[in-house]
């Protein structure tokens, strides 16, 4: 898959983790995603102007979780595609594969083994990764946290 296919995938993905991670948020995610669709390496944390979300000018103590959720589910999926190529012998169904990963409610693909499980470690990294990303994208520690372990409950919990 190309970097834009999992910035797609991010985007479609991402929506379950905002809701679970800040459901206050979901207003902006239609916008915050396709801002992010359109140019990838400018959304970040900082990249959404607070005033012109919620209309007036005391938004500076306010730290949203969207606009980083996307590249960080971008980097996850990308770890997690590496993880699953040598699982997967048809390289077309990896992105299918991530879907079923993150959302048990999504019909099955026939093609795609339901063994396809992530180990204690695989969602270690998965944290791991997912936190570094995230504060290296200017979100708090808190934000942050909250953030990963948001992902990981979604591929915890669909296993």
């Amino acid at each position: 898959m190309s970097s834009s296919e999992f910035d797609q995938l991010a985007a479609e993905i991402g929506r379950d983790i905002v809701a679970r991670a800040a459901p206050q948020e979901l207003p902006l995610y239609r916008s915050v995603s396709a801002a992010y669709l359109q140019s990838p390496s400018d959304v970040s944390g900082e990249s959404i102007h607070k005033e012109e979300i919620l209309g007036f000018g005391v938004a500076e103590a306010v730290t949203y979780i969207t606009p980083v959720a996307l590249p960080v589910l971008s980097s996850v999926l990308t770890f997690l595609a590496g993880e699953l190529k040598s699982s997967i012998h048809d390289q077309h169904l990896i992105g299918d594969t991530l879907k079923k990963l993150f959302s048990k409610n999504k019909p099955s693909v026939p093609q795609i083994s339901s063994e396809v499980l992530l180990t204690r470690d695989q969602l270690e990294r998965v944290r791991k990764l997912a936190f570094e990303k995230a504060r290296e994208l200017n979100l708090k520690s808190k934000e942050a946290s909250l953030l990963a372990d948001s992902i990981v409950g979604s591929l915890a919990t669909t296993a």
